[in-house]
């Protein structure tokens, strides 16, 4: 299984409400966004499934990849930031059987997945920028940790 794992693009540092959940992309946020859904659009296999989280900034990341590949919206409230990396991790179970997926999450969530896929539970935290992708490959799912494999990775220059 192919697993791309993106951190939201961009976003503002306060929200119209003034709570976490609720901020929204800048300008560049989407623009990141639709190069996103770009380059996951032209890829020879495409993801079939793309997950976000509830929050703002990362539905509205997602809406980019979505629209490139035609999908509908699939948010996944274990992907929100106030959530643990069990809770990823199981997001990452539940995907057995799927060849490519997508899923858009928070840091510093999505930055200990990408070490714990790669390296196991007791690696230690890598950088994940907003609007970056690191994909990676899993021999199996449902045993994810430190048995997976980078493909590569990629963020727009926007």
């Amino acid at each position: 299984m192919r697993l791309a794992i993106a951190r939201h693009a961009k976003a503002r540092h306060e929200s119209p409400t003034g709570t976490d959940a609720d901020r929204p992309l800048k300008k560049r946020g989407h623009l990141q966004s639709e190069i996103l859904g770009a380059h996951f659009a032209q890829l020879d296999a495409p993801p079939g499934i793309v997950l976000s989280s509830p929050y703002l900034r990362a539905r509205e990341t997602a809406e980019h990849i979505w629209s490139a590949l035609d999908q509908e919206s699939q948010i996944d409230d274990r992907l929100a930031a106030d959530r643990t990396i069990d809770d990823y991790l199981d997001v990452i179970s539940d995907l057995v059987g799927c060849e490519h997926a997508v899923v858009i999450g928070h840091n510093p969530l999505i930055a200990q997945l990408v070490a714990v896929l790669l390296h196991g539970p007791a690696a230690p935290t890598l950088q994940h920028e907003t609007a970056r992708v690191v994909s990676v490959d899993l021999s199996d799912p449902r045993e994810p940790l430190g048995n997976a494999d980078i493909a590569y990775s990629f963020r727009p220059d926007a």
